[in-house]
Parts: C-alpha cells; structure tokens; sequence
C-alpha cells in the first residue's frame, strides 16, 4: 500500500487541528459591550434621562467604570452641573458637551473613560433638555 496518501491526510489532519485551536484562542476582550442606561433628574424635561454605555477591553480592576450603577451617578452630576464646558473628573469620566440650542438648552454629551494603566475604554453618550 503506498504510503503516500496517508502522509497527506496526517498533514491534512494536523493543519486542521491548527487552526481549530487557534479559532478557539481568539481574544474576546476586544468586543465591545452596549448597554442602555437611565437615570432621573429633576433638571431636564421629562425627569428622565436614557444613555447608551459602549465599553471595551474593560480590566477586571475597572469594571465599575463599565455599570448603569455609575453612569447613572455620572448624568445626573452633569445635568445637575449642567455642562456647557468640557470638564474631567465627573465621576470618573471627562465629559464633552455639544450645545446645540439655548432658550431651551439642548446639550448632547459624550463622556469617556480611559484606563491610565490598561486598555480600558467607556463611553456614555447622551442628549438632554433642560428645564427653562
């Protein structure tokens, strides 16, 4: 019998068994997780204010940052502040707004946090109008 064939398929065999365990070992830290968040505030129209939280490569040591438990926290200190500025530190996360009208003010806000020592990455972003 020649042997020929065999040696093939034991090749064949082995380059599968390859990149099956390399498919299997695939990194899932890179996915990024989206959440909806809500919180209230007696500041804005409506009371209520609804977020969309995206984070990714979220260290175990961070993930707090990555909760509706803190964005939450996070919203309602800007509406109270109620940012027209760029400023850091606002639970954590600096925080960009973009007015977009005054008499009423319509502020879309865009909030990251980054880890200074990992590859943590939040983001928070929201619109609100706020009570005349």
């Amino acid at each position: 019998m020649p042997r020929f064939p065999l040696v093939v398929f034991c090749a064949f065999l082995c380059a599968a068994l390859v990149f099956a365990a390399g498919a299997v070992a695939m990194p899932t830290e890179n996915v990024a997780a989206e959440k909806t968040c809500t919180a209230a505030s007696p500041q804005v129209v409506g009371g209520k204010v609804t977020a969309k939280l995206t984070a990714r490569n979220v260290d175990p040591s961070q993930a707090r940052f990555a909760t509706c438990g803190q964005a939450k926290r996070v919203m309602k200190k800007v509406a109270e502040l109620g940012l027209e500025q760029p400023r850091g530190d606002v639970g954590g996360f600096y925080c960009r707004p973009t007015v977009f009208s005054t008499e009423p003010d319509f502020v879309r806000y865009a909030c990251t946090f980054k880890g200074a020592d990992t590859a943590t990455f939040v983001k928070l972003t929201f619109a609100v109008q706020y009570k005349s």
